[in-house]
C-alpha cells in the first residue's frame, strides 16, 4: 500500500469519522454544528459592536459608554441600525453630556419648548426611544436617517441629518480601528 494512502487511512479517516459522528449527534440533539457556529458568530459580532461603541463613547468622554451593551440589545430587539441611537444621542446632547438634569434623555425625545420627557435611567431611555423609533418611524417606512430627519426635527432637519450621519460614520470608522 502506498505511504500516502496509508497516511490518509491512519490519520485523516479517524478525524473525518469523529466530525461526522459529532455532526450526527449534534443534529439529533436539535442543534447542528452550523447552528452552533452561527450563534457563536452572532454573539461575537455583538460583543465587537459593544466594544466599538464603548471606544466611540469613551473618545467623547460620554456617560453613555457603560450603556453600550444596552444600545446593541435594543437595536437588535427593534431592528435598528446599531449606530442610529448613539448617533442621535451625540447630536442631541453631545453624547449624553448636555441634557436636562435628571431626565436621562440624551435623545431630545419629546423635548420641545418647556415640555420634556424624563426617564428613570439611561437604559430605560434607550429602550423607550428605540421602541418609539420602530413604531413611529421604521414601521411607517421612515427607515433611514434621511427619511427620519424631517419628522424628528422638522425645523432644522438638514443640520440634524448632517450631525447624525457624521456620528454614524465616526462609529463606523472606529470599527476599522479595532
Amino acid at each position: 500500500m502506498p505511504k500516502k494512502s496509508l497516511f490518509l487511512q491512519v490519520n485523516i479517516l479517524p478525524i473525518v469519522a469523529v466530525v461526522a459522528i459529532n455532526m450526527v449527534s449534534n443534529s439529533v440533539s436539535g442543534h447542528s454544528r452550523a447552528d452552533l457556529l452561527e450563534k457563536e458568530l452572532v454573539r461575537t459580532q455583538e460583543i465587537n459592536k459593544v466594544r466599538k461603541l464603548e471606544k466611540f463613547f469613551q473618545s467623547y468622554k460620554s456617560p453613555l459608554a457603560s450603556h453600550s451593551e444596552t444600545f446593541i440589545k435594543v437595536a437588535k430587539k427593534y431592528g435598528l441600525d446599531y449606530r442610529l441611537l448613539p448617533a442621535i444621542s451625540c447630536m442631541e446632547s453631545s453624547c449624553g453630556k448636555k441634557l436636562i438634569e435628571g431626565s436621562f434623555n440624551p435623545f431630545g425625545w419629546g423635548i420641545y419648548g418647556s415640555n420634556a420627557i424624563y426617564f428613570k435611567n439611561y437604559d430605560e431611555a434607550i429602550d423607550m426611544v428605540g421602541k418609539g423609533l420602530k413604531v413611529n418611524y421604521l414601521d411607517k417606512g421612515f427607515d433611514t436617517p434621511q427619511k427620519i430627519a424631517p419628522i424628528y426635527t422638522p425645523p432644522n432637519h438638514r443640520n440634524w441629518l448632517s450631525g447624525v450621519t457624521f456620528f454614524m460614520e465616526k462609529i463606523e470608522s472606529s470599527e476599522k480601528e479595532l
